[in-house]
Order: C-alpha cells, then structure tokens, then sequence
C-alpha cells in the first residue's frame, strides 16, 4: 500500500500522530503552495503551522483517502484564505483590497464604429456554422443553453465551437 495513502487513512481515524508525518514529508511542499496566496515574509510558514496546529487539537477527517496532493492543496488554500481574512480585520483593511490601478493602455482604443464596416465582410466569409453560432449567442443575445438546444449540441461542444468561431473571426478581421 501507497505510504500516502495509509497516512491519510490515518488521518480519517483521526490519529494525531499522523499530523507529524505529514508535515515531515510534505511540510515544504504545502509552505511553497501557501507562497502562492499570501505574499507577506513569512507568512506562508505561518499560514501551514496554523493548520498543522489546528489539525493537531482536531485532526482532520479527509473524504477521499486516495487523494493526498489535493486534500493538502485544499487545505492550505482554504488556511490562506482566513490567515489573509484574519490579517485584513486586524489592520483595519476592508475584506478585499481594492485592485491596483493599470497602466495606461499605449494602444487606441477600437470603438464599435470602427469595427462595424470590418465586422460584416468577416462574418460574411465565416462558414455557415460558425456565423449561427456567433449570431445566435451574440447578435440575439441567446444563453448558452437556448444556442445548445437550437443547434443541438452539448455545452462542450458549443464552448470549444464558440472559441474556434471566434479565433476565426479575428484573423479575418486583422
């Protein structure tokens, strides 16, 4: 049997020893997962010796036993979240930064008066399928399941044809 695999059925018996030999194998990896949330110096390590701890007084009781990669990364991601929640009350900071300002946008800007005489000959040399699928959704401002029924076809389908009509209208537009 998987190493993994019995300290997570460890875990799920709720054996507090099996906190300790996780964090021994797989400490590092859920620091540098933590990394990718709170960007704080040293706050990752924070963030992962708060859910060991937390694990410690109530060991965790994982669902799926055979997944260990994504129970960790859950886990951390979810003890990012209220370390970063936690840190924001603290300070005074309202629950979600606001988003930082973008740099002006060296390129003009193209205005639908622009596109329109460029919009019909492009739609014209489209296939017949793609110029319904973009119409449809588009031009009559259909939900994706009313342009599924109408052209009967399933939500994959209509999210991967939408994308290559789309592709294509723009190189006939370039």
């Amino acid at each position: 049997m998987n190493p993994d695999h019995e300290l997570l059925l460890a875990l799920a018996r709720g054996e507090t020893q099996a906190v300790a030999a996780l964090y021994q194998r797989h400490g590092a990896r859920m620091v540098a997962f933590a990394r990718r949330y709170v960007k704080a110096e040293g706050a990752a390590e924070d963030v992962v010796a708060g859910l060991i701890g937390r694990w410690l007084e109530r060991p965790p009781r994982p669902r799926e036993v055979e997944r260990l990669t994504a129970f960790l990364a859950t886990s951390v991601y979810h003890a990012a979240i209220d370390w970063t929640r936690r840190e924001r009350a603290q300070s005074g900071r309202p629950p979600q930064d606001p988003q930082p300002e973008e740099a002006p946008d060296p390129a003009p800007r193209i205005t639908r008066e622009d596109l329109r005489p460029r919009l019909a000959p492009a739609l014209e040399k489209l296939s017949a399928d793609d110029r319904t699928l973009l119409e449809s959704h588009y031009g009559h401002a259909l939900t994706t399941d009313e342009c599924m029924e109408l052209l009967g076809i399933t939500r994959a389908a209509f999210h991967q044809r939408l994308h290559r009509a789309r592709e294509r209208l723009a190189e006939l537009m370039a």
